[in-house]
């Protein structure tokens, strides 16, 4: 009879607390992309249990990278952005964080093994002949030979003479991935103090590279491109926060980080190889697309303009978050607000270049469709800052908790006996196994007596 008290006293808490958390999950909008990719989206999660979030976002990331210096869009005159990305993908160990990368990147990881291959051969080529005498290269027909270079599109060194030295071998642009993205952050002092990380300040905001060397000679990018993207786990976000909420680089980040993510059981439904081909052509549209260069071999990119009714649809929005902006105490939150600006233009190029890589656009201006779209993810992308905001400004770990363990931390009383405990999770979907493993953990409960717990929160 207590028991049934309990529970009967606490089903309008509960159902009140769901209905908050319900209105505050942050939903990944996959109708943004066109229907082939939200196939690709729907099957891999199937079949490889891919998080829609992470290979959502996978995609995105992929295809900036496939455009590159090719395209970029004009807001108005003297106000051009590229499709550059910083994507941190955010889950514990056994997430599946990592292998919606690995296939979102498979087609460039692809064309830079057969570039790799071709220089190879080139430099095999290149050493025989430097190997001869001037008198034999000429009775053999050779020319005085020119050193190859491998022109790549994925790098995993992050230093920025590394980078730089692939880049200036690569004008379209390169993309950075790390599967831990800790080993970029962590590097930024590493040799000298501030001067790594105001190089990624400025690459993201497409500001050209200058980088003296004493020892060799100086590189300069007029029109850098790098896209960055990684996973982190959670717990290592204050990390990634400490020291860097001032100078504006955690707002550059576009954070992935999924309400109520578990871990699944393996699916037997096989991917149909359709999809991946399907993957690699669309792929395969940008990477072909050729770049325009002018007489100093800098690259010209093709200026896309917004339709009048995309302009309109992107200008209202802008006003919308002008004002939230302006309304918010909090300086990190509207931080936060001011770089979805710059995304929104961003994610508005690289969604009508993905519809005209699927058949669906002629790429001669960003529609209403793209822009629609684009907002959509800079909302998504907004939420998932605040709550990373949330997480490293508060430090509370009931923040890093799944969804559901939320619901039901939030929904126990302050003390309560393990047979309350476990009937209201069983009431609320969580198995008694899995409920009893969680009151284990010491950061969120006390054990005063046996069979009595207390919450920390």
């Amino acid at each position: 009879m207590k028991d049934d008290n309990f529970l009967t006293g606490l089903k309008d808490h509960i159902n009140n607390i769901s209905q908050v958390k319900e209105s505050a999950a942050n939903r990944f909008p996959t109708e943004v992309f066109p229907a082939s990719i939200q196939e690709i989206i729907t099957a891999t999660n199937e079949s490889l249990n891919y998080p829609i979030d992470f290979i959502g976002a996978s995609i995105l990331f992929a295809i900036s990278v496939a455009i590159g210096n090719t395209h970029r869009i004009e807001i108005m005159k003297g106000w051009p952005e590229n499709a550059v990305l910083y994507l941190a993908i955010v889950g514990r160990t056994g997430t599946n964080k990592s292998h919606p990368l690995s296939f979102a990147l498979k087609p460039i990881e692809d064309r830079d093994s057969l570039k790799f291959q071709k220089y190879k051969t080139e430099k095999q080529e290149y050493d025989t002949i430097i190997g001869l005498s001037k008198k034999e290269r000429e009775q053999q027909g050779h020319n005085e030979p020119v050193n190859p270079t491998w022109e790549q599109h994925l790098v995993t060194d992050f230093t920025p003479e590394a980078l730089t030295d692939v880049h200036k071998f690569n004008i379209r642009g390169i993309g950075v991935y790390s599967d831990e993205l800790a080993s970029w952050f962590k590097n930024f002092n590493r040799y000298n103090k501030g001067s790594e990380e105001q190089f990624w300040l400025s690459v993201w905001s497409g500001k050209p590279i200058r980088i003296n060397r004493k020892t060799s000679e100086p590189t300069y990018i007029l029109m850098p491109f790098i896209s960055v993207a990684g996973t982190i786990q959670p717990g290592v976000l204050n990390e990634l926060a400490k020291d860097r909420t001032e100078n504006g680089f955690l707002d550059r980040l576009l954070f992935v980080i999924p309400d109520n993510l578990k871990k699944h059981y393996w699916s037997e439904n096989e991917l149909s190889s359709v999809i991946i081909e399907n993957w690699q052509t669309i792929m395969t549209n940008l990477l072909d697309l050729s770049i325009v260069q002018d007489e100093m071999l800098n690259p010209q990119p093709e200026v896309l303009r917004f339709t009048p009714e995309a302009k309109k649809c992107l200008f209202d929005w802008q006003k919308e978050i002008t004002d939230l902006c302006n309304e918010s105490e909090d300086p990190a939150i509207s931080a936060i607000y001011a770089k979805m600006e710059m995304y929104a233009i961003r994610l508005a190029l690289i969604l009508e270049m993905l519809r005209f890589a699927c058949g669906e656009s002629n790429k001669q201006a960003v529609g209403i469709e793209a822009v629609q779209g684009a907002l959509k993810l800079a909302e998504y992308f907004k939420n998932s800052a605040i709550k990373v905001h949330a997480i490293v400004s508060e430090t509370n770990p009931l923040l890093l908790l799944p969804i559901d363990k939320q619901k039901l931390y939030n929904a126990l009383p302050d003390y309560f006996t393990t047979n309350e405990g476990v009937q209201l999770a069983e009431s609320m979907g969580m198995p008694e196994r899995t409920f009893k493993y969680f009151l284990k953990n010491r950061d969120f409960f006390n054990k005063p007596k046996r069979g009595e717990y207390e919450k920390r929160f």
